[in-house]
């Protein structure tokens, strides 16, 4: 029982962290290094679920800005808690490695068939499309709890009934009218 309470903890603590570091990144300010790495992630052009390509599963994603984003935002945490516990860094390691590697581009995150009361538990389909196309809402990773007690869900930030049906547009986009707008 302590172990899956343990788990559950640093899992917490985890998502918590890369919760701030997503909001923290979509604050465009030309000193913001974070912004400025994590863009990158909003001008990929997701297309069909493939095999991912060789060098994810060394933790490259597709050029340095990508790659960074993805280390200071999960596997940084990761990496310092394996200092002081690392039985269970290794178990978010390896959530954390399968989900970037097989998960994450197409298969879930960035797909347009997700939707329904799914994604108001796991951030996935359209709950993450939506964020591409509102960049002030749905920080969230792996599960909304921190988009809801912070209030920057969908829904309270844009302020209208949740419609994830209307998010396969933003498919196609990937808030590239925000993208100007941030000056991203």
């Amino acid at each position: 029982m302590i172990f899956v309470l343990k788990l559950t903890g640093y899992f917490l603590l985890w998502t918590l962290y890369s919760f701030t570091m997503h909001r923290l990144a979509h604050i465009p300010h030309k000193k913001n290094f974070l912004h400025k790495i994590h863009m990158a992630h909003h001008r990929y052009n997701y297309g069909d679920s493939k095999w991912p390509p060789l060098a994810d599963f060394f933790f490259w994603f597709g050029g340095w800005k990508e790659s960074l984003d993805v280390w200071l935002t999960f596997t940084l945490p990761i990496v310092v808690l394996a200092f002081f516990d690392p039985t269970y860094a290794l178990i978010l390691f390896i959530f954390h490695y399968f989900y970037e590697i097989f998960l994450s581009r197409n298969v879930l995150d960035h797909n347009p068939n997700i939707t329904g009361r799914i994604t108001n538990i796991i951030p996935v389909g359209t709950f993450h499309l939506k964020h591409h196309k509102h960049y002030r809402c749905n920080y969230s990773f792996f599960i909304t709890l921190w988009d809801y007690l912070f209030r920057t869900n969908d829904a309270h930030v844009l302020g209208a009934k949740r419609n994830r049906n209307t998010v396969t547009e933003a498919a196609g986009t990937y808030g590239k009218a925000e993208q100007a707008e941030n000056g991203g």
